[in-house]
């Protein structure tokens, strides 16, 4: 008679074995952000179960807004990670100085030369993101952010043992450049799989580790190239890269993410002996590749409106921020700023930034302002900050606007990894970072027009008047 019945059941639909875990066990495996997700609720396509009315209706959607309640928004050990990442990853751009002196004095070139690696590192880091989106459809988050943090550090490991500026531009700038672009989109791409009302908050955390970079990394190269030298202090520092491989390997995709891909699977699973249920599908569908998947997210990123607009601001944001750093001790010297003061600037920067990364997106999270709205007067004030820096006279005026600058440049580059994922959706925001880099890249290598020949910067010298 049983026998009998499974046939009954297969000639309706396709049988499949589901296991449905206790309510104890399903709690157990919500509570920790990094615990595996697993399969805890029942999918069944079949009419005649999708139209009960029984006390089993609707189980699959209240299972969903269950992990839901259990874990969204409230991960915050998964933004201290991606903190402690973030400091790692930022180190290369906050210690861009350290490295053009020293393949100045190491590799006896001129300042052209030694300034390709250090270039490269921030032009290939767009075309890291190119790949990571494709590769995370087929892959997953967490496989590439290893894979990007392997290459971040091995790359610089591998400078320690070039023997010039061609192959240090390889390793230095390319390699690790790549590397570096993976692990920051991949970042962004988990932090918003476990956040939506406090985006703003946990990017603006992850994002502080940039400024926190500039506080400690610079002076540790520094104690190493004078302990070691500086082929030795490459080594070290690629040794310090690795950590972030390890940290990477703690990340795991949140349940409420990877049911909709269990959803997606028509094959029988195979478990350990336990409670299990049928699920009917009366069509068996056809299995979709990655390529397709990737197309179709790439059509409804290029259809959305609101990512040109992100682009764009983005786009000059970069070269906002680029352009300030290289010439804000400029500025001041020809304000008759004494130069201590104004290489004194930079601190005070890197303090305004992280208050606009972390504090001014609590805003849009506690809904005093929308986060469009919230963007949209960030940029206005950002703008009249920029605009004002000429026209300041003396340190004092002069560091107002810088702060006032660092506050909301720190506040855009928050806000825009938020609304990338609110426009985009998280299916599509992987390959929307993608598409972003292919287009940013290439235009960002035009930076140099812009700010002119970098002789003025280095013509200062303490005690003495300029060339």
């Amino acid at each position: 008679m049983e026998h009998r019945n499974k046939r009954d059941i297969v000639s309706t639909g396709l049988l499949t074995i589901v296991k449905v875990e206790s309510d104890e066990a399903r709690k157990a495996s919500t509570a920790s952000c990094f615990g595996a997700p697993r399969k805890r609720f029942v999918d069944c396509n079949s009419p005649d179960i999708l139209n009960s009315t029984g006390p089993g209706a609707g189980v699959g959607a209240r299972d969903d807004g269950d992990a839901e309640a259990a874990g969204i928004d409230k991960c915050w050990l998964v933004a201290a990670l991606a903190f402690v990442m973030t400091t790692m990853e930022s180190a290369s751009s906050r210690c861009s100085g350290f490295f053009y002196v020293g393949i100045m004095e190491q590799m006896g070139v001129d300042r052209g030369l030694a300034s390709w690696p250090v270039n490269l590192i921030g032009s290939v880091n767009d075309f890291g993101g190119l790949v990571s989106g494709p590769l995370s459809e087929h892959f997953t988050t967490v496989p590439v952010l290893a894979v990007g943090s392997v290459l971040a550090s091995a790359g610089v490991i591998a400078s320690s043992f070039s023997p010039d500026v061609t192959w240090l531009s390889v390793t230095l700038g390319i390699i690790h450049g790549f590397g570096l672009g993976i692990v920051v989109t991949m970042l962004q791409v988990i932090i918003s799989m476990y956040f939506n009302r406090y985006r703003g908050t946990a990017n603006g955390i992850m994002f502080a580790g940039s400024t926190v970079s500039a506080f400690f990394y610079p002076q540790l190269l520094l104690f190493f190239r004078n302990t070691y030298g500086f082929r030795n202090s490459l080594l070290l520092f690629g040794a310090i890269l690795m950590n972030m491989f390890a940290i990477s390997l703690a990340f795991r995709e949140p349940p409420w993410v990877r049911s909709e891909q269990i959803k997606k699977k028509h094959s029988v699973e195979q478990r350990r002996p336990s409670l299990f249920t049928i699920e009917l599908e009366p069509h068996k569908r056809p299995k979709i590749s990655t390529s397709q998947v990737v197309l179709r997210s790439i059509r409804g990123v290029v259809k959305c409106a609101m990512f040109y607009v992100l682009m764009v601001t983005w786009l000059s944001l970069s070269y906002i921020l680029d352009i300030f750093f290289a010439t804000v001790v400029d500025l001041g010297l020809d304000k008759g700023v004494p130069l201590a003061d104004a290489v004194s600037l930079i601190p005070y920067f890197s303090v305004a930034d992280l208050v606009g990364r972390v504090i001014l997106p609590l805003l849009a999270d506690r809904k005093c302002l929308r986060r469009p709205t919230l963007m949209a007067l960030n940029y206005t004030l950002l703008g009249v900050s920029v605009f004002s820096l000429p026209f300041t006279s003396g340190f004092a005026t002069l560091l107002c606007a810088c702060l006032a600058v660092a506050l909301f440049m720190g506040c855009g580059m928050t806000m825009h990894s938020v609304l990338m994922a609110d426009y985009l959706g998280l299916e599509k925001l992987a390959v929307g970072y993608s598409i972003m880099g292919a287009i940013c890249g290439p235009l960002l290598l035009g930076k140099a027009p812009f700010t002119g020949e970098p002789n003025s910067y280095y013509a200062y010298m303490p005690g003495e008047g300029h060339l």
